[in-house]
């Protein structure tokens, strides 16, 4: 800012007349803007550095996203001159998805292929030109893929197309996320292709289902219907989980929008790949979270945690001597006092592995050692009875 002293001196040269007076009291006052600007220039410079930073992490994930185009059948409205309950048409939708292996292979979500009878892949443009110039451009690489995998319980699903090297995302570790850390949405919301949003990890794992061992990554990154599938990324560019749903009363964007943990993504996709379908584990039991009504009804010593809802016949839970209403207290040392861990923790184990659990049983604390079991899945049973020579 000006000095008063200054600001003295540009008063009494109003005494004066003529250019010369007006010359030099502008040139005082240009002095004191100078001062002011730099000054302020330490803000101006760290606002550079974040636009900069933003503009390299735009420049690094954007071509490892891509729009999906899918078409199918579907039910396309009611009908009250047909018995027919519905009417069955060609449908077509558009979501986002990106590149985890640089050999062609996408992840997206399991609902933006459902009904898919086609399915393309819109490339991101590899060009060098000026970023107006790009984004008014017309053309567009458009290629066909191949639905390799979907898990529609967990909502991933893996493309895979052929004859296209593009760069892959890799997966951040999801034990290292925290809330408040600034994230970045990437897709085509209503179709708008390479669109990307800016918010904060609202919360690092949110249940939206008290009994369903799914968590997910709620941000406030404006997230709309063709965001799904699309990358939610931190600032060294890693998927941090994948668009997949909001909550919203409008149909828009509320500030609440959820993605799949990068740590469920890592998981599925290998099994996805591999497979087609998830090979889940499991030791025989079914498992629900413990609310205090419930615990007030069954007269539980606990009014939190997970509670063994059923044990199956013929599994290595009922032969260990596992019941129904046992408390789960903890899976190999690790506190199990939610679903979504518990879910995880068997998710992850191989068949043949052995896990030990403690339970509380009325005020028994008992421990077992229990085999980890893969049930047969119905796509295995089918591919059995195929022959591959046909």
């Amino acid at each position: 800012m000006c000095s008063s002293a200054a600001l003295r001196q540009v008063e009494s040269s109003l005494r004066f007349s003529g250019l010369r007076i007006f010359v030099w009291a502008a040139l005082v006052l240009a002095s004191c803007g100078a001062a002011s600007a730099q000054t302020a220039e330490p803000s101006g410079d760290t606002l550079h550095k974040l636009n900069q930073s933003v503009d390299a992490l735009i420049k690094k994930v954007s071509p490892s996203v891509v729009q999906i185009l899918v078409t199918g059948y579907g039910p396309l409205e009611e009908s009250e001159r047909t018995t027919a309950s519905v009417i069955i048409g060609r449908q077509r939708a558009i979501g986002s998805g990106f590149v985890i292996d640089p050999s062609g292979y996408i992840v997206t979500n399991a609902h933006v292929v459902n009904g898919a009878q086609r399915v393309r892949v819109v490339l991101p443009l590899t060009s060098a030109e000026d970023s107006l110039d790009a984004a008014l451009s017309t053309r567009s690489n458009i290629v066909a893929a191949r639905v390799v995998g979907v898990a529609r319980d967990i909502d991933l699903a893996v493309l895979k197309i052929d004859g296209v090297k593009l760069p892959a995302l890799p997966l951040a570790s999801y034990r290292q996320l925290r809330q408040g850390e600034l994230v970045f949405a990437f897709g085509s919301p209503e179709g708008l292709r390479n669109t990307v949003t800016m918010g904060v990890v609202s919360a690092v794992a949110r249940q939206t289902d008290l009994d369903s061992p799914m968590v997910y990554v709620q941000t406030d990154a404006p997230i709309n219907p063709g965001n799904s599938g699309g990358p939610l990324v931190n600032v060294n560019g890693e998927v941090v989980g994948v668009s997949t749903f909001i909550l919203s009363q409008s149909g828009g964007n509320e500030g609440l929008g959820f993605a799949i943990p990068s740590g469920v993504v890592n998981l599925a996709y290998h099994q996805l790949r591999q497979f087609g379908h998830l090979h889940k584990t499991e030791i025989g039991i079914g498992v629900q979270t413990i609310t205090p009504s419930l615990a007030t009804a069954l007269k539980l010593p606990r009014a939190y945690g997970v509670i063994i809802s059923d044990v199956k016949s013929n599994t290595p839970a009922i032969a260990e001597g596992l019941q129904i209403g046992d408390i789960l207290l903890s899976v190999d040392g690790r506190a199990a006092e939610n679903l979504p861990f518990v879910g995880l923790e068997f998710l992850s184990r191989e068949a043949g592995d052995k896990v030990h659990l403690e339970i509380l049983r009325g005020k028994q604390r008992l421990g077992f050692d229990v085999k980890v079991m893969e049930p047969p899945h119905d796509m295995d049973q089918i591919a059995a009875l195929a022959d591959p020579e046909k």
